[in-house]
């Protein structure tokens, strides 16, 4: 699933193609995805305004106009794609966006986990309502983390990390990635942190995230940018997807464990706490 460094990428890529411009025609080519489609909601919201501008919280884009905003989550393996026209080439694409003067993009999902919403202009949206604080905010401080781990007695820091009620944008990639780089186990207990792991964790966090935009993203099988390329950062990859691999530093192999359904690489030597 395209995390915070894939959607940022993605963002990046899509502004100055949408920003300050208007929407001359939209097409639907399915009622829903992971949701229902409220179609003709989008219709009346977004058809012939100008977009004001792009925002991402977490993993999810927000593209605004006056009366709300479009609001989009790639899911497993949603992408957008420039193309000449509104004319349908790749298959499973389910929505096409014709923005001014000649800017086509057409939404292509092959699982039909991503979603297409309506956001209205001050009313927020229940999938963004819970979510913690991004990962690259300012406001997010090593005591800020603290602050918001205080009540969680049983987690381990892997799974507090993917929780997007607490920290957003944070998926199984660079949750791993970073408690490589912090020297952290994934199964520590998060009320075991303390005020320097905590700020050792979130400063490598935010390099590998800023590491990650930088290179376009990991692409693993899904992602591409709005021109078809591919991410890059799967190259600085130094655990995840790694197992019985020699660790980058001390060529102990690369373990893996299931936490939450979900696999978790990490080197047992480099990562005893």
């Amino acid at each position: 699933m395209p995390e915070l460094p894939e959607v940022e990428t993605l963002k990046r890529a899509l502004a100055p193609l949408v920003q300050n411009h208007r929407l001359l025609d939209l097409r639907f080519l399915r009622k829903d995805l992971r949701f229902p489609i409220p179609r003709e909601e989008l219709r009346r919201g977004l058809l012939h305004q100008t977009t004001s501008r792009l925002t991402r919280q977490g993993k999810y884009l927000l593209l605004h106009v006056s009366e709300g905003a479009l609001l989009i989550h790639l899911g497993m393996s949603g992408r957008f794609i420039q193309q000449p026209s509104m004319k349908v080439v790749e298959k499973h694409t389910h929505a096409v966006f014709w923005f001014e003067p000649d800017t086509f993009l057409h939404f292509i999902d092959p699982r039909r986990f991503g979603c297409l919403l309506w956001a209205p202009q001050g009313q927020g949206h229940p999938l963004l309502d819970k979510l913690g604080p991004d990962a690259l905010d300012t406001g997010t401080t090593p005591k800020k983390m603290e602050e918001i781990a205080a009540n969680c007695f049983r987690a381990s820091i892997k799974t507090f990390l993917m929780d997007a009620h607490r920290l957003a944008g944070i998926g199984n990639i660079y949750a791993c990635e970073a408690l490589f780089r912090a020297g952290i186990h994934p199964k520590y207990p998060v009320r075991r942190m303390s005020s320097p792991q905590w700020k050792k964790l979130l400063s490598s966090l935010r390099k590998i995230l800023k590491q990650s935009i930088a290179s376009g993203g990991t692409t693993l099988r899904d992602f591409h940018s709005t021109d078809g390329s591919q991410g890059y950062y799967k190259l600085s990859l130094a655990v995840y997807g790694r197992e019985n691999l020699p660790c980058p530093i001390c060529t102990s192999l690369i373990k893996r464990l299931t936490q939450s359904g979900r696999s978790t690489f990490f080197c047992k030597n480099c990562q005893k706490k």
